[in-house]
């Protein structure tokens, strides 16, 4: 189970917005909204952050260290992808509504800030238009992963593309 703080270091999150794309096309007082209802957490490298079945309760995003994404099927486990500082997981969880299906492993010392289903949805009704903008960026969020994973399987089967092998980068973004 992970341990949450309130977020104190709002500077330091500050100084990697740009590279959030969770929080994108947000303006400063949006921001500061949203980030006055996160929460902070740490972990250990080789911690586990998430794990199949847990109940998706936050968005994470990652405000130091990385993240490995292992998926796993009776005795196949396939280590998926690396999050860096940035970027987010859990909003797949979260929006689906399903249990969790993966596990979220820290490689390092991790920091997150994470933003509870609760909060997320309070927005809904209190602030409306950061709401809308915060669903949009996930969608965005979830395109760039859903080719990712295109690209990802294509390379696996055997089948090669050009334009597959520069479209996009291990990052998940293009």
């Amino acid at each position: 189970m992970i341990r949450f703080f309130p977020l104190v270091e709002k500077n330091e999150i500050k100084g990697i917005l740009p590279k959030i794309s969770f929080f994108g096309g947000l303006s400063a007082e949006a921001l500061e909204k949203i980030l006055s209802r996160s929460l902070s957490s740490q972990f250990s490298d080789g911690e586990v952050i998430e794990a199949p079945g847990a109940v998706p309760s936050h968005i994470h995003v990652i405000q130091s260290g990385s993240v490995i994404l292992r998926l796993s099927h009776a005795t196949n486990q396939v280590e998926k992808r690396k999050f860096i500082a940035g970027d987010c997981f859990g909003e797949a969880a979260l929006l689906s509504l399903y249990n969790e299906t993966a596990t979220f492993v820290a490689k390092g010392e991790v920091k997150l800030v994470s933003l509870s289903r609760m909060e997320l949805f309070s927005l809904h009704e209190e602030e409306p238009e950061i709401f809308l903008q915060l669903v949009i960026n996930m969608a965005r969020d979830l395109a760039r992963k859903l080719q990712f994973s295109d690209v990802m399987m294509l390379r696996m089967s055997g089948g090669e593309s050009r334009q597959a092998e520069g479209d996009i980068d291990s990052s998940g973004s293009n």
